[in-house]
């Protein structure tokens, strides 16, 4: 990733022998923010750069279960903060919408 300043944090705690849980939390903004810009496309419609150059902010939980010595089942739970880097170059008159995201995670490893 370029032009980007990504920070980190990760909290776990393994409340059992069996059980490692872990919350991550990231955040990213860009390095150099695009200008205030305003271009011309086409003649009637003047577009702007209204972004403030964040890209957005993670949190991520994980749950891992140690099942036997070689297998283990993980859990997870995504959910990403869309920033309005992802907005762009908008005509004037518009609002862009953007859409914050998840994902979901559902893991069997079996390490031999």
């Amino acid at each position: 990733m370029t032009n980007a300043w990504f920070f980190q944090g990760r909290v776990g705690v393994k409340p059992t022998p069996q059980w490692d849980v872990m919350l991550t939390l990231s955040y990213a903004t860009a390095d150099k923010k695009p200008g205030h810009y305003v271009g011309i496309i086409l003649p009637s419609l003047p577009h702007y750069n209204n972004t403030n150059g964040t890209y957005g902010t993670e949190v991520d939980v994980t749950a891992t279960y140690k099942i036997t010595n070689n297998l283990t089942y993980m859990l997870g739970a995504g959910y990403l903060f869309t920033g309005d880097y992802h907005k762009g170059y908008e005509p004037c008159y518009s609002e862009s919408k953007i859409v914050d995201d998840y994902m979901l995670i559902n893991k069997l490893t079996l390490s031999f």
